[in-house]
């Protein structure tokens, strides 16, 4: 198997509009004070104290750069010999609030589902289906690998990935070598918060709602008996979430990947699509590499509010 590659950076794409920054996340949005005011004269009875009394300190920015470099420590720290990329977005303003390797191309293991699910219910007359309906709900919340062996096969293989790069303009999303192997095709952080903001803002409402539904609805353990509750199930627990887990051994390397769309309580709504895609190393357990990521999302509580 080929080794993961890298390609060159490509323009920013934002969720709302072109040319929105980066997004800046100051040291009061992870929970240290952003200011301090002092009172040099102290007012009388009655009084109030002049503003000019008042001296504010203001808060030391920290990047969308820097939040995805401690993310990345806390993972390799758990899981050394770890590559990660990192993509986590705000959908309201389409500012980045942690980006790492964001155009750097992982293997997707199953959140190629999120593909192949988008794919067959653009088939006409598949909405109205109730079987294939049941099989696209299987495949994303139990991640079910037969139904997508079954629906890959429909939907022409690679055939797939090429109609969707097409349909959600993909940057770097690109099919499988062996085109039986679907987990093998290859994606970007930023593709997969592409594929999270089709979606939820241009798919049909009937697609959107089963996807949705389907991912909010992950059962803890998955149809081949993995536990899918890592990274952004365990770490953000309380918040609303759909995730597509991901995760695949090679002899060269081991896969492991969370995405989804993250409520900061289970009471909102979606606001941040979250992304990190991993190789790790060989032979690394499900165990230690799920609480590798679970390790460095948890680092992004404080500024998913």
């Amino acid at each position: 198997m080929s080794s993961i590659q890298d390609r060159a950076p490509r323009a920013r794409w934002h969720w709302v509009a072109a040319g929105t920054t980066a997004a800046v996340i100051s040291l009061s949005a992870l929970g240290a004070p952003a200011a301090f005011a002092t009172s040099h004269d102290q007012a009388g009875p009655g009084q109030v104290p002049q503003a000019a009394a008042t001296t504010a300190v203001a808060a030391h920015p920290i990047s969308a750069t820097a939040i995805a470099q401690q993310m990345q420590t806390a993972i390799q720290a758990a899981s050394p010999g770890t590559t990660v990329g990192i993509d986590v977005v705000d959908t309201t303003t389409g500012t980045a609030v942690a980006s790492l390797n964001a155009d750097q191309q992982f293997y997707t293991a199953s959140v190629v589902k999120l593909l192949i699910a988008l794919d067959t219910l653009g088939n006409p007359g598949a909405q109205s289906d109730p079987d294939t309906v049941a099989k696209v709900t299987q495949m994303l919340s139990a991640s079910d690998d037969d139904i997508a062996d079954q629906l890959w096969d429909v939907g022409g293989n690679n055939a797939i990935i090429d109609r969707m790069v097409a349909v959600i303009g993909l940057n770097a999303t690109t099919a499988p070598e062996d085109t039986a192997q679907w987990g093998e095709t290859l994606t970007t952080p930023r593709d997969v918060v592409s594929i999270f903001h089709y979606i939820t803002t241009q798919a049909p409402a009937a697609t959107r709602d089963l996807v949705l539904g389907a991912l909010h609805n992950t059962a803890q353990t998955a149809a081949d008996g993995t536990d899918q509750f890592f990274g952004i199930p365990d770490a953000l627990s309380g918040a609303n979430w759909a995730v597509k887990q991901g995760w695949m051994d090679l002899d060269s390397s081991t896969t492991l990947d969370t995405t989804g769309l993250v409520g900061p309580a289970a009471d909102q709504a979606y606001r941040y699509a979250v992304v990190v895609l991993s190789t790790q190393p060989a032979g690394t357990s499900w165990s230690a590499a799920g609480a590798a990521l679970t390790a460095g999302v948890t680092l992004l509580h404080a500024a998913l509010k």
